[in-house]
């Protein structure tokens, strides 16, 4: 039984005595920008387990995520279910040891990591097509950018309501772009922090939103996501696209998608990264914003077809002054 100020559930608690019986302990994990909460459970006999728990309010997701895990555990290493019910799911629990730590604890043995990560990506699209999710359209990009233009541009940055409305249409060109490309099936957040090292196998793991959609999209997420290109370097970058493209048997168009749909998500991301200070208080997203603008800046670079966003999008950022402007926007909230 756990300790009477474990913070689980009750109706979770209820459940892990009917599968696992009295005898077990549970401690909270760190979550993920969802509400979905996680606890670690440490059976009678020594084994450990993740229990993922479902407010009332996101319980239809559950059959949504497994089927997401029945449709790729037989293509992709990731945490297989092992009990579920309509409000939790518990799981194989493959530790805390993501890629993104190894890579700055060690880059050689990062980078070593990284590359079979992009096997694992391949192994994950062998699913084939899935349509679990609504798969990406120009329009969902777009609006994904909306949100990049409400919460990073006007909110965060204060920029002129005027210079984000002349956005929309450079945007709209860009989301275009990106659904033009050939699809397979992406993960959505195929990035170091959700790939674990565990008895010396990658696992992959929150891949409930994964969809139909660019075949560059999820490397671009694995390479470039919240710092990571910095560590890796360009070079180092340039190699692993070339390894992804003799393993996917890619065309020359290849590099030039991969920083479409770098350009997009990591517009994207900064919506996403400016909303969670604005409106939930969690100011260390901000932290990862430079990273993500010199993946704009690099994507700018590389595809002058899209100078408009180089023109007009904002890019000179104060870490210290976005946080001061968020903490006041989340004060009147």
């Amino acid at each position: 039984m756990p300790p009477a100020d474990t913070p689980l559930p009750a109706e979770a608690a209820a459940l892990l005595r009917e599968w696992l019986g009295e005898e077990w302990t549970a401690r909270p994990l760190a979550g993920d920008a969802s509400v979905r909460a996680y606890y670690r459970i440490a059976a009678s006999d020594g084994k450990t387990f993740v229990l993922a728990w479902y407010p009332e309010e996101v319980r239809t997701d559950v059959h949504r995520n497994l089927e997401a895990h029945d449709a790729v555990v037989e293509h992709a290493r990731i945490p297989r279910v092992v009990r579920h019910d309509a409000a939790a799911v518990l799981q194989q629990d493959v530790g805390d040891r993501t890629l993104f730590d190894i890579l700055h604890e060690d880059r050689d043995e990062g980078v070593r990591l990284y590359e079979s990560a992009i096997e694992l990506l391949v192994d994950f699209q062998h699913a084939g097509v899935r349509e679990v999710n609504p798969r990406f359209t120009a329009e969902f990009f777009l609006n994904e950018l909306a949100m990049t233009r409400e919460f990073y541009v006007e909110k965060l940055m204060e920029t002129p309501r005027a210079v984000s409305e002349s956005l929309i249409n450079p945007f709209r060109k860009l989301a275009e772009k990106a659904a033009s490309h050939p699809y397979v099936l992406c993960h959505r957040d195929f990035h170091g922090q959700n790939i674990h090292l565990f008895n010396e196998q990658l696992y992959v793991i929150d891949f409930q939103d994964m969809r139909m959609g660019p075949d560059t999209y999820d490397l671009a997420s694995l390479l470039r996501d919240r710092g990571v290109g910095e560590i890796l370097g360009d070079a180092t970058e340039e190699a692993m696209i070339g390894r992804y493209r003799e393993l996917r048997e890619g065309d020359d168009g290849m590099r030039r998608r991969y920083f479409e749909t770098l350009l997009q998500r990591s517009l994207k991301i900064l919506g996403t990264f400016s909303r969670q200070p604005l409106e939930r208080g969690k100011m260390h997203y901000l932290d990862f914003i430079p990273a993500t603008l010199d993946s704009v800046r690099r994507c700018l670079a590389e595809l002058p077809g899209h100078r408009e966003i180089a023109e007009l999008f904002p890019m000179s950022f104060s870490l210290g002054d976005a946080r001061d402007r968020a903490i006041h926007y989340h004060s009147r909230l």
